[in-house]
């Protein structure tokens, strides 16, 4: 069943909880896999984590770059990782906002697949970005505790048509409300600390 999205500030609490590991994959988790692939229909991301649409559940669904179809992982876990990239983030719990956060240049994660069987694998760039992301949720942690500053960030507005007459969308200063608010729910992380 598609769920909605949860987002700052209405469910800050639930969202800062650390997830449940889960010991095997039975109905409960067989719903929420359906949950996953029916809510990702309904948005546009790389990927949901399970404290997203209510559930306590350490999993989450995303696709990666060169992947045709998304998919769930259960009980990640980040066994090694290397090197530091600075790129721009963003959170469907956090609308509207985007900024720069240090993630790993390469990660290895070990964990289940939707159908509980063991997976390992190594991911670098892009991808590697999205699921640091995803098990920051499991974890309670949102991108906003790993930006060096929100003042680096950017939201987005229309832009002026373009030849065809189309909207177009630019990248436009945080306003100051805005970096109030997030300031106001960040938990800093050091950005040396690429801890999960």
């Amino acid at each position: 069943m598609k769920q909605r999205i949860w987002m700052l500030p209405d469910k800050s609490e639930f969202l800062r909880q650390r997830t449940h590991k889960v010991k095997q994959v039975g109905e409960a988790q067989i719903q929420l896999v359906e949950d996953f692939f029916d809510t990702w229909e309904t948005v546009a991301a790389y990927g949901i984590a399970a404290p997203q649409i209510g559930s306590p559940m350490r999993s989450f669904i995303w696709k990666g770059q060169e992947m045709e179809e998304p998919e769930v992982i259960f009980n990640p876990k980040i066994i090694r990782w290397r090197g530091e990239l600075k790129d721009y983030d963003g959170c469907l719990s956090v609308p509207g906002f985007y900024c720069p956060t240090r993630r790993a240049e390469m990660i290895e994660i070990t964990g289940l697949d939707a159908q509980g069987k063991s997976i390992r694998r190594k991911y670098e760039g892009f991808d590697a970005r999205i699921l640091q992301h995803e098990i920051d949720h499991l974890e309670g942690v949102l991108f906003i505790d790993r930006v060096d500053d929100v003042h680096e960030g950017y939201t987005l507005k229309e832009g002026p048509p373009n030849e065809e007459g189309e909207p177009t969308v630019v990248e436009a200063e945080v306003p100051p409300e805005l970096a109030s608010f997030i300031e106001r729910f960040r938990r800093p992380i050091p950005g040396h600390a690429l801890v999960w």
